[in-house]
């Protein structure tokens, strides 16, 4: 539940952009991965990101897909995501207790456990989900914060 000043119960501002973030679930949050043509696309996912680690709080991040594939994403800003997990991984591995992401369609729902049996473990110690629906990301979410 959001607080009078749009501050989920808990969370300490400053808030992630809300073009980016639902923290109506706070400790669990709704991350929608920018369009190419958002603006301030990639500090808004990544400066939200800092925000929930500047909580110090266990939260999970529930991401919702670009309707772009990953490999489509500018070289640029993937080197500066790559920067910035490396930066961050510590704190990511210390707070976050959880990825979840939420895709009905079949071949994005296979690429991304395939992305994730490449990467979990080998970059993050926490969880990582494909789910359908966002009440199965919450049930998920809430799973992962209990462990």
């Amino acid at each position: 539940m959001l607080a009078d000043n749009n501050l989920p119960a808990g969370f300490f501002g400053p808030v992630p952009s809300p073009v980016f973030f639902d923290l109506g679930s706070w400790p669990i949050a709704f991350v929608r991965f920018p369009e190419l043509d958002d603006d301030n696309r990639l500090e808004g996912v990544l400066g939200g990101l800092e925000r929930l680690l500047d909580q110090k709080v266990p939260f999970v991040a529930v991401w919702i897909p670009a309707s772009h594939d990953h490999d489509d994403e500018p070289h640029e800003d993937e080197k500066a995501s790559n920067v910035w997990i490396k930066q961050h991984r510590t704190a990511l591995n210390t707070y976050c207790k959880g990825y979840i992401y939420i895709t009905r369609d079949e071949g994005l729902r296979n690429l991304l456990t395939d992305r994730i049996a490449t990467i979990s473990g080998r970059l993050f110690n926490f969880p990582m989900k494909v789910v359908q629906d966002r009440q199965e990301a919450l049930l998920a979410g809430k799973l992962m914060l209990e462990l």
